[in-house]
């Protein structure tokens, strides 16, 4: 509410199919599930959209299309699990990194489905596993082009504001 959003975006996370793996595990999707409906229940009480995306891949990708980051001890011993580096040699917060990606999935999704034409123009873009940050930034690099077309589009999917929630955090 305080940053005026009126989209909640999600990763999609199956947390209702029987789970293997330890207890921790277990109770980490648990608590994911009550953090979750209890958004959702919020956001319907304010009138805010929920959706979600598909959560393949979005710490994995970096943010600024560079391609897969490290983590933890595979960047250098000592390293925070919390912490990624991009094949260009940039640190960045996991978290930051995903909740980019997520909210970047959300608005590439709502802009296929209103111009898919102008989609095509955009070279690059990979699948949805793969779409990260700079494919929307590429997106928009396209949609500059067109005046006419983009006030719309901006207007209709609210490019302007988004909360993002990364799974669990």
């Amino acid at each position: 509410m305080q940053n005026h959003g009126d989209v909640i975006v999600f990763e999609y996370l199956d947390t209702k199919e029987k789970k293997r793996g330890s207890r921790k595990q277990k109770l980490a999707m648990w608590r994911h599930r009550d953090i979750q409906k209890t958004a959702e229940s919020l956001a319907h009480k304010y009138g805010m959209r929920i959706s979600h995306v598909n959560a393949w891949n979005t710490s994995k990708l970096a943010h600024d299309g560079s391609g897969n980051v490290k983590r933890g001890k595979a960047v250098k011993e000592g390293t925070s699990y919390n912490m990624c580096q991009f094949e260009s040699g940039k640190m960045y917060n996991c978290d930051l990194n995903a909740s980019y990606n997520i909210g970047a999935r959300y608005f590439i999704r709502e802009l296929y489905k209103e111009t898919p034409d102008l989609m095509a123009e955009v070279p690059g873009i990979g699948s949805g596993t793969r779409r990260v940050l700079a494919d929307l930034w590429h997106i928009d690099a396209v949609i500059s082009r067109y005046p006419d077309i983009s006030l719309g589009i901006v207007s209709d999917i609210g490019l302007n504001r988004l909360c993002t929630v990364s799974a669990g955090y």
